[in-house]
């Protein structure tokens, strides 16, 4: 069992440079579902992620890809679900609950423009279409840095807020900037999720702590050459040359572009 979490934000055109990190285009995001089926890869739930680590199932995809968005920016609902509905792929989406039908002003400080947050009809819309719901506390805490009764507070009442829309369980969970302590872990444990997104790179495997879930994250600026490698070994990082060779020389090989004892030698020149 081996599984990438691809971890975006907004499925949108920046406003400035200080949210471009955070904001794939439409255009680029339909082209990264696109890479996904041509690679071959499989879309799964992390309800699916989470049965395989626990032993329920037995039968789990050779490829397979984790959907994740964080935050519920309204450009969720309004330009993702549709190509998510194209393909026919699940995703997760972690809301900020307090910020239901408000704005991510959390982002102010940051530099970031204010941006619409998910209603709660759009909430039940995505759930009802088969995208899972899962909490993102209920202010974009640093739950690391914060007490315990913060701490608390912000995962017990999110889950409860977001399962009053939806109606059913919300399971699973995300660490807001990534950030948490063997505190705040026990904590999400305790509030009885099943499962928790960290931001640490890496893939998933059976073994992996199923509430340090690892991600990638796809930036705005990724070209699709940096998307393909991180769905094909979960990184955030440049990797080193010799696995861009691993995954380019086939691709050479195939088309006739080079031989396979010369592929090396091209890939390096080029």
């Amino acid at each position: 069992m081996s599984v990438t979490i691809l971890m975006y934000h907004m499925i949108a055109i920046p406003k400035n440079k200080a949210e471009a990190r955070f904001c794939r285009t439409p255009i680029a995001f339909r082209e990264d579902m696109e890479q996904i089926r041509r690679a071959g890869y499989q879309v799964v739930s992390l309800a699916t992620v989470l049965d395989g680590m626990a032993g329920r199932t037995t039968a789990f995809p050779e490829k397979a890809v984790v959907i994740t968005f964080d935050d519920g920016i309204a450009c969720v609902y309004e330009n993702a679900l549709p190509v998510l509905q194209e393909f026919g792929y699940q995703a997760s989406v972690f809301v900020v609950s307090s910020r239901v039908g408000g704005y991510n002003d959390w982002c102010e400080d940051f530099g970031l423009p204010r941006r619409r947050m998910l209603t709660a009809f759009e909430i039940r819309t995505l759930a009802d279409s088969g995208v899972d719901i899962g909490s993102h506390t209920a202010n974009h805490l640093w739950l690391g840095k914060a007490e315990k009764t913060a701490i608390t507070n912000e995962i017990r009442d999110s889950k409860v807020a977001l399962e009053d829309i939806v109606g059913r369980e919300v399971s699973h969970f995300a660490y807001p900037f990534g950030s948490w302590n063997p505190m705040v872990k026990n904590i999400v444990i305790e509030t009885g999720y099943s499962g928790a997104c960290s931001t640490i790179p890496g893939r998933n495997q059976k073994n992996t702590d199923p509430y340090l879930l690892r991600r990638s994250e796809i930036m705005g600026s990724d070209a699709l050459w940096q998307f393909r490698l991180k769905l094909r070994l979960a990184t955030n990082d440049m990797p080193p040359i010799s696995a861009i060779r691993s995954l380019v020389r086939p691709v050479f090989e195939k088309i006739g572009l080079v031989s396979s004892r010369s592929a090396d030698k091209e890939i390096k020149d080029r």
